[in-house]
């Protein structure tokens, strides 16, 4: 009886950190989608509240951590509940890192006065920061429903972002041979498209760690 009451406590437990860690996603993944549209418009104070909201990512984090060590320190889970248990600590570090990248892309929005030379590499970005967001809510769905198909897709889908940002690449070269002055915009607009591409890289390593929760094994890509 006392076994059944500490599994059902741990299970418990357990999903509520598994509430948390959706709703983080769910905060990154609009802060994702605002650093891109603060930056197609030049929003400043679109930008400011993308900074802001970085704030409580790293407070959900913080939360997510103290609880998942708390509770493989006081339950000792073994086998699928330690991998569950395990997989909210390196979700939610995936999960902060991409919000820092949403946050620095916010920076660079106010560190160049006009951006509108590459109006047409502003809109890419933009449609590049909804298409991570999709993918992260893709892998997060993958998570909750322990879908290794669908862990799958949505890692799949990060050869679309990289493709993105090597094109991205040519074009902010052109833009800056042809005039000097487009150096230094370029320049923040090519770390910009970086971090989206560092973003589907977390996204990917999300995939990873629930192939890991599901399977116990590495993934061999």
């Amino acid at each position: 009886m006392e076994h059944t009451h500490i599994v059902t406590r741990f299970d418990t437990d357990l999903k509520k950190i598994e509430s948390m860690l959706v709703e983080m996603a769910q905060k990154v993944g609009n802060q994702v989608v605002d650093a891109g549209r603060a930056l197609a418009a030049e929003d400043e104070s679109l930008a400011k509240k993308v900074t802001k909201a970085d704030l409580e990512i790293d407070a959900l984090e913080n939360k997510i951590d103290e609880k998942a060590i708390r509770l493989i320190a006081l339950r000792q889970p073994m086998a699928e509940d330690l991998r569950s248990a395990i997989s909210t600590l390196k979700i939610s570090s995936s999960l902060e890192r991409m919000g820092d990248y949403a946050k620095t892309l916010s920076y660079r929005v106010r560190a160049v006065d006009d951006f509108s030379a590459m109006g047409s590499v502003l809109r890419n970005l933009a449609e590049t920061s909804q298409k991570v967001a999709a993918m992260l809510a893709l892998v997060m769905e993958a998570y909750v429903t322990r879908d290794l198909e669908k862990a799958k897709e949505a890692s799949a889908l990060d050869d679309e972002i990289n493709d993105r940002t090597d094109a991205l690449f040519r074009e902010l070269l052109t833009y800056m041979m042809e005039n000097p002055r487009n150096i230094e915009p370029c320049t923040h607009l090519l770390f910009i498209s970086k971090n989206m591409e560092r973003s589907g890289d977390q996204v990917k390593n999300i995939a990873e760690q629930v192939h890991y929760l599901v399977t116990g094994d590495l993934w061999e890509q």
